[in-house]
């Protein structure tokens, strides 16, 4: 016999005698539970109740970030392993920050499923997250906003805003010594460059189109002219000059290498040079933004960090610590430099 069915609005049509949705939140919550009490140490019965409470503190609001398509992979043995971790170190430390860092970390890796560089990193940053400090996370994430990062702004007054909202919260915070470099780099989460690369040169580098006071049109070579000046554009800093796009030299050396401007790549590049301010002058600039970048550059360029890039694991936790000193101020997706 030939069935039909009819659905209203907000309603679920189902054939068949056996329905599965997946896990719902109450499944999740008791098999994170479970996942805690049948490994946890055993402890006094205080310090249990104590351990357990944390615990439970810690899934809800775990669960609380997540959509409910993410919940079928606690039922895999590699995240359940991964929220006991999480969950023993919240519990042991009770530490708030730590906690959160550890939910979005691992609210992340439920919502990866592939086993890529990704997910890996994640996993490890997950471990590694427990043996830093705030002060490293702090380190972290100022290194990746520094030298990893360009931040969305087309004006001089948007990278200042930018900059106040994603750079000040943590640099306020900024202290870093040579033994917390050298133990950073022995938890893997940086690296030693072979070259330094202090403040002012860093942002000249990701910024030029915003620290130029510009260039005139007849500075430009007569046989280039005509090919070179439709991309520039009014100079931002004075409008009686012209200047490349906002965008970051290398960019800029790509765009270069276009067949159209071939012939012209040596005049763009000599050009790319020319009005750009001195890092001195971009480090002022940044240090009179606000109190909080008062004193950063200097503080910066004195520490180790300028010798140093971040690993993947570095990068997952500057990421993960950034978002959560800063919050939807910066949205960016960890995918964009970890994948």
């Amino acid at each position: 016999m030939r069935q039909n069915q009819k659905a209203g609005d907000n309603s679920v049509n189902v054939q068949g005698e056996v329905v599965n949705f997946g896990i719902s939140y109450s499944d999740a919550k008791e098999i994170a539970k479970d996942v805690f009490e049948d490994n946890v140490v055993k402890f006094t019965e205080i310090a249990r109740n104590t351990a357990s409470e944390r615990a439970r503190e810690f899934t809800e609001s775990l669960l609380a970030r997540l959509p409910a398509e993410a919940l079928d992979s606690m039922q895999d043995p590699g995240i359940q392993r991964s929220l006991f971790f999480a969950q023993q170190e919240y519990a042991c430390s009770g530490e708030k920050d730590l906690g959160e860092l550890l939910q979005q970390l691992l609210a992340d890796r439920m919502q990866s499923s592939d086993r890529d560089v990704k997910s890996l990193a994640l996993t490890e940053a997950l471990r590694t997250a427990p043996k830093l400090t705030s002060r490293h996370f702090t380190a972290l994430s100022v290194l990746m906003i520094c030298i990893q990062t360009q931040l969305l702004a087309d004006s001089v007054e948007e990278l200042h805003k930018a900059l106040k909202d994603v750079l000040s919260p943590v640099a306020k915070g900024f202290q870093i010594s040579r033994a917390d470099v050298a133990y950073l780099e022995y938890a893997g989460c940086l690296s030693t460059s072979t070259f330094s690369t202090e403040l002012g040169v860093a942002f000249s580098n990701t910024y030029p189109g915003l620290f130029t006071k510009g260039f005139l049109e007849e500075w430009i070579s007569e046989n280039s002219r005509s090919a070179v000046t439709p991309l520039t554009r009014k100079c931002l800093r004075d409008p009686t000059r012209i200047q490349f796009p906002v965008m970051p030299k290398e960019n800029l050396r790509e765009l270069a290498r276009q067949e159209i401007f071939v012939p012209h790549q040596q005049e763009i590049e000599r050009l790319i040079g020319i009005g750009l301010m001195t890092p001195e002058e971009i480090e002022r600039e940044i240090s009179e933004i606000g109190p909080d970048l008062a004193g950063f550059p200097k503080a910066y360029n004195t520490s180790r960090l300028v010798d140093c890039q971040l690993t993947a694991i570095g990068t997952t936790l500057a990421y993960t610590n950034l978002r959560r000193v800063v919050g939807h101020k910066f949205d960016a997706k960890l995918d964009t430099w970890v994948y």
